[in-house]
């Protein structure tokens, strides 16, 4: 499950309002995260980005299981506050191993090139193993996972 309650007040106003704007009710989110964990202006940071268009994967170890979302599902992403701050839809995953992860997908991350994308998921995945007690490596099954933001819009649907 998420590490985040799922019906907190904030989340339950948060999709209240994204159904309004959007038009339609909209089914409870699957997950609440954040991309950056314990680093706020990092989550800040990658947040922008997804709502910007230029983050439209991201990288998950370990893979959740059971996985508690899937392919159409929906999760609110938090921003370095922990506030909901855009609510996006899964429409890829793919499991493989951490040498598997292709080039086209660790670009989507929206992070760097693929060497910066590969460095920083080495050491992310690495100081997470230390203190959980697990081993991260080329070998470890992680989930590769492409989205969009359906809320807020893009900042240039924003304007017109």
């Amino acid at each position: 499950m998420s590490r985040f309650p799922l019906d907190s007040p904030e989340i339950v106003a948060f999709m209240t309002s994204a159904s309004k704007h959007l038009g339609r009710d909209l089914p409870k989110p699957k997950d609440v995260f954040d991309f950056g964990e314990d680093k706020p202006h990092l989550s800040d940071e990658l947040l922008s980005f997804a709502i910007e268009g230029k983050k439209t994967a991201t990288t998950t170890w370990p893979v959740p299981s059971p996985q508690h979302w899937d392919v159409g599902d929906l999760s609110v992403i938090l921003n370095g506050a922990g506030k909901p701050s855009a609510l996006m839809r899964t429409t890829e995953l793919k499991k493989c191993k951490f040498r598997d992860v292709e080039e086209d997908f660790a670009l989507a991350e929206g992070e760097g090139d693929y060497e910066q994308y590969r460095k920083n998921h080495i050491y992310w995945y690495g100081r997470y193993g230390e203190m959980n007690g697990e081993l991260f490596g080329e070998d470890s099954i992680v989930l590769c996972e492409r989205f969009e933001i359906i809320y807020p819009p893009k900042p240039e649907a924003r304007a017109e």
